[in-house]
């Protein structure tokens, strides 16, 4: 046993006091400036002695910490199991482009309402057949002048009045280039609307004297017959009449005229194209004009005299057939009261105009909610805009109130999307609110996304999705794992979703990770464990049996000493296990003078001795040696000794500085890269002491010989 004090030469006692053990240094390195990062040095001179950094590295504390009885017959050390953190290898899945495409639904149609009053019902559309052949000018002056006996009967319905000649199909315009009058250009302006009449009947006497009645009131009913210009005019659904004015016959009365095997000859040509439904009204040349009275300037039969004078007697067959088959009026042209025979007619129009009204826009029929005088109407139909009422109107009827929807846009549930995509990455959001995924799927043969119900009217449908890419599922490694330890996280976190094949190092996924996750490939290599541990605070010569068991579950684990250490079974291991060292000695003590094994000396000032407690009793006599610690305790009255401290595991605090240069030189001392002073230079060490000097501590010299 050594003594407590002991002699030493001056420089033995330098080294002791300091450490004994000294410390190889990496390699030498050209040095001009110190890099914090132990990078290479800037290039020295030609002609200057190069400089040398030498770099070193402290050792690391660890705790020792022993229990043993106070006969020192068992010793117990408490020690953590070390198993290395696993090694991992990280891939990246694909990270496609996410496309967005907008859809918004559509709707049952824009809600709108309107009121009539019963006065007014009826949608009525007249044109007026005029002859502009030689003779028929005082005609046309005669009708010109008779707008409101036309309207007598028929002012209150929406009228509309259209007037073309018997040489073609091309509607009269008014001075200002319209088609048409309408009831609503009557009530704005009467005056300037019967002018703008005035101004399409008085055409003139300069047209075809081959007159095409028959032709040209059926072509202007179908909106042909006119090369110039558009000919359409009728209103979808209106109730429409013919008044056809002319002294002729259809295709003229003359022997050298006529139209003898043209499809437009006979009535047949209009029944054909209009149908019998449109009545016909007529003013024509039923006899010769009777012959005027000179005498008498306000004769009417004045305005005939240019009529007439045919070798056969008049007979226009085909007009009349067309004024019999479709319910119309005819009349003599040549008498002298116009106002009561349109008047007639236009009462015989009025009594054939359905209860109708022209909506603003073509209603949804299953929309429609009509009341007349505020109790509800249930027979009707509605075509485009117009709406027929079919139930008997009581007399003195006068409000019908309609209200409906208008425009619709088909609702749907299938939506284009604007590229391919992965059926597996759409994701649809309506209204904002995202849509379980098992309510729609994407149908990759016609690339429209399906939904299983409609969404609501004017939803806002937004479709995300990836570009139709395969996402990886075959990830490689490259390490030699132990067998059995693999395990695999996405995105920090465990799954269990793969196969994997050792032989082709791989990891295949059953289904892909998702676009851009972290796929972690994670696995013990060989030699993580830690399978030696020092045998602290007892002689492992004098063990004659021990035990290792687990300080949580007091499970015994296996174990063997060989040569000071103990070896703990592979498969006991774990990071971080708690395990405690019972140990049943062979030991014997004398003058209460106790020798204890340890792994290393204790470092200043972390050695306790600890007796139940008391610090004190067992302090005496302390000496630490190179493997043991001895001491002495003023009392026998405990059960247990508790002793811990610090040492220093290849720790070193000398380092040898030795370089290929004789000649003098200076130094500088560097310490986790802070320059120091408090070293010691000594037969090529330096020494730094180790209250200076933690544990773990990176040491850089620089030597720089003097010139």
């Amino acid at each position: 046993m050594s003594s407590r004090t002991s002699s030493r030469s001056p420089l033995m006692s330098v080294l002791m006091g300091l450490s004994l053990a000294t410390a190889c240094g990496r390699d030498p390195t050209y040095f001009r400036s110190l890099d914090d990062n132990g990078g290479p040095p800037a290039e020295a001179s030609a002609d200057a002695a190069p400089e040398y950094l030498k770099t070193y590295e402290a050792g690391q504390l660890e705790t020792a910490n022993l229990t043993i009885d106070s006969g020192f017959n068992l010793i117990s050390q408490d020690f953590l199991l070390v198993q290395a953190p696993k090694s991992a290898e990280l891939s990246q899945q694909l990270d496609r482009t996410v496309y967005e495409d907008n859809f918004t639904q559509g709707n049952n149609g824009t809600s709108a309402a309107q009121s009539f009053q019963i006065s007014e019902a009826g949608i009525f559309d007249l044109l007026i057949v005029m002859d502009n052949s030689s003779s028929m000018g005082p005609y046309q002056n005669r009708i010109s002048q008779n707008l409101t006996s036309i309207l007598k009967y028929i002012s209150n319905t929406n009228w509309r009045i259209a007037v073309v000649t018997t040489t073609n199909a091309c509607l009269n315009r008014t001075a200002d280039g319209r088609k048409y009058i309408t009831r609503a250009d009557y009530d704005a302006n009467p005056a300037k609307a019967t002018a703008d009449f005035q101004t399409m009947i008085k055409i003139g006497e300069g047209g075809d004297p081959v007159e095409k009645g028959i032709k040209v009131a059926a072509d202007a009913m179908i909106g042909q017959g006119c090369a110039t210009s558009s000919n359409e005019w009728l209103r979808a659904d209106s109730q429409r009449s013919i008044l056809l004015i002319t002294d002729e016959k259809n295709c003229g009365s003359g022997s050298n005229e006529g139209c003898v095997g043209a499809p437009y000859a006979t009535a047949q040509y209009f029944y054909d194209r209009v149908g019998y439904n449109v009545p016909v009204n007529a003013f024509l040349l039923l006899q010769e004009p009777p012959a005027p009275n000179p005498a008498n300037p306000s004769d009417p039969n004045l305005d005939c005299q240019n009529s007439g004078g045919y070798l056969d007697p008049p007979n226009p067959a085909e007009y009349l057939r067309m004024v019999t088959d479709t319910g119309g009026i005819s009349t003599d042209i040549c008498r002298s009261n116009y106002s009561s025979v349109l008047e007639q007619i236009s009462l015989n129009v009025r009594k054939k105009i359905n209860i109708q009204f022209e909506l603003s826009k073509p209603a949804v029929a299953t929309s429609l909610d009509i009341k007349l005088d505020g109790k509800k109407v249930n027979a009707f139909t509605v075509s485009g805009n117009t709406l027929t009422i079919l139930e008997q109107v009581p007399e003195g009827s006068q409000k019908l109130d309609v209200s409906y929807k208008h425009s619709p846009i088909p609702m749907v549930k299938s939506f284009s999307t604007s590229r391919a995509g992965d059926s597996n990455s759409f994701e649809v959001l309506i209204n904002g609110e995202k849509l379980a995924k098992e309510l729609y799927h994407f149908d990759n043969a016609n690339g429209k996304l399906e939904l299983n119900n409609i969404p609501p009217e004017y939803a806002q449908i937004k479709v995300k999705y990836r570009e139709d890419v395969p996402l990886r599922k075959v990830f490689n490694y490259a390490a030699n794992f132990v067998a059995g330890s693999l395990e695999v996280w996405v995105n920090e976190k465990k799954v269990t979703n793969y196969t994997h094949d050792s032989n082709t190092k791989k990891v295949t996924f059953t289904t892909p990770p998702a676009d851009g996750s972290q796929v972690s490939l994670r696995y013990e290599m060989p030699g993580d464990r830690k399978l030696k541990y020092p045998i602290l605070g007892a002689d492992a010569a004098r063990i004659e049996k021990f035990r290792l068991i687990d300080r949580e579950t007091n499970e015994e684990l296996i174990a063997n000493v060989d040569n000071g250490n103990l070896v703990v079974d592979n498969d006991a291991i774990f990071n971080g296990r708690k395990v405690r060292a019972v140990y049943n000695m062979d030991y014997e003590f004398k003058d209460k003078q106790y020798n204890i094994a340890i792994a290393g000396q204790p470092f200043p000032d972390t050695l306790k001795i600890s007796a139940e407690g008391d610090d004190q009793i067992c302090s005496q006599n302390v000496e630490v040696h190179a493997d043991t610690i001895g001491f002495s305790c003023g009392d026998e009255d405990f059960e247990k000794l508790n002793i811990s401290y610090k040492y220093a595991q290849s720790y070193k605090n000398s380092f040898d500085i030795g370089v290929d240069y004789s000649g003098p030189k200076t130094y500088k001392v560097f310490v986790n890269g802070n320059e120091i002073t408090n070293y010691h230079i000594v037969e090529d060490k330096v020494v730094i002491l180790k209250k200076d000097l933690p544990a773990g501590s990176i040491v850089k010299v620089l030597i720089t010989p003097k010139a």
